[in-house]
């Protein structure tokens, strides 16, 4: 079990290390907590989270990064009951808007995408209509600034329309699911944060989705996009 100390220190890394992109270091720990804990206390902290696989040090760096048992936990311990705000509250709206199962579902993947800064899949589990939004912007990330990592996407993307259907079947997933890194289901996904929820339309028929980009994700803002999914299926 964490101490409360160490769930703020790792919860500050984590926050910070999504912002930057870069390992964070105690100093940068310290100015984000904003009370009295003095450096070589965060370090040694910092040293604990280490050893209990919660970050890790690369080893050209003096920070530090959330391992994929990091993120877990603060996906799960850490992470407040959160919402859309009221704008993407009304592009959601929009997006359920629509009666016709195509364009409900061309509407969806686009505003998942722009909320969540994924890429993001949609479809319906009745037919072969699928439409995915947001790969540019993902690989604008700086985890895919090598021509390795963008091919790698690629390969990714190119089978993940076929997947998730699937994925839902095999793993009998019912409601929503956030798979982080080795955990994913998937071996092409394992370096990235995979997402997954249904979804009701209003009129009755049935899809999923799946929100995927770096283990650096938003996860707060999935998080209140899974809550809004959820609100409507019920």
């Amino acid at each position: 079990m964490l101490k409360e100390r160490q769930k703020s220190i790792l919860e500050a890394a984590i926050v910070e290390h999504i912002r930057t992109a870069r390992p964070v270091a105690s100093q940068e720990i310290m100015q984000r907590l904003c009370f009295g804990i003095s450096p070589a206390t965060i370090r040694n902290e910092m040293q604990s989270l280490d050893e209990g696989g919660y970050l890790e040090q690369p080893h050209t760096s003096a920070g530090r990064i959330p391992t994929d048992k990091g993120y877990r936990f603060f996906v799960d311990n850490l992470i407040e009951h959160s919402n859309l705000n009221t704008k993407e509250e009304k592009y959601m709206e929009r997006a359920f808007r629509g009666n016709e199962q195509d364009e409900c579902i061309k509407n969806l993947s686009k505003t998942i995408a722009e909320i969540s800064g994924t890429f993001t899949v949609a479809g319906v589990f009745d037919n072969d209509i699928f439409y995915d939004n947001g790969l540019t912007d993902v690989l604008d990330e700086p985890e895919f600034e090598e021509a390795d990592s963008i091919r790698s996407f690629g390969r990714l993307v190119d089978m993940l329309n076929e997947a998730i259907p699937e994925l839902f079947k095999k793993h009998e997933i019912e409601q929503e699911a956030i798979f982080i890194g080795e955990e994913n289901p998937l071996k092409e996904t394992r370096g990235c944060t995979m997402t997954v929820s249904r979804w009701r339309h209003p009129r009755g028929f049935e899809g999923f989705l799946a929100m995927v980009g770096p283990k650096r994700a938003q996860y707060q803002k999935q998080v209140a996009i899974l809550h809004y999914l959820e609100d409507i299926r019920n």
